[in-house]
């Protein structure tokens, strides 16, 4: 890669890094609403309350295998174009 290479694919990242940002908060609240998921608390959460309500949140996921699923055809219709701009750049290491 050139200079003008490596800055082409810097920029490529971060819109679309700047880009799924914005999708991850809509995505978790999709998945919440997928599996009828209401914490016990959500309000004033000390970091031990927040490691529990995120254990129970997963924990559930993997319980509701329809939303699991859901969610991961969502996130890869969202990362793949960003991915593929990074290969069309030859910013990934692989084949070329």
């Amino acid at each position: 890669l050139t200079i003008d290479g490596i800055l082409d694919c810097v920029q490529v990242a971060s819109e679309s890094g700047s880009s799924l940002a914005g999708l991850a908060i809509p995505e978790l609240k999709n998945t919440a609403a997928c599996m009828n998921f209401v914490p016990d608390e959500a309000n004033n959460l000390d970091p031990k309350k927040l490691v529990e309500v995120i254990y129970k949140f997963v924990q559930r996921l993997f319980e509701k295998q329809k939303c699991l699923v859901a969610s991961i055809g969502r996130i890869h219709v969202a990362v793949l174009p960003a991915l593929q701009g990074l290969l069309d750049k030859n910013c990934l290491p692989g084949k070329r």
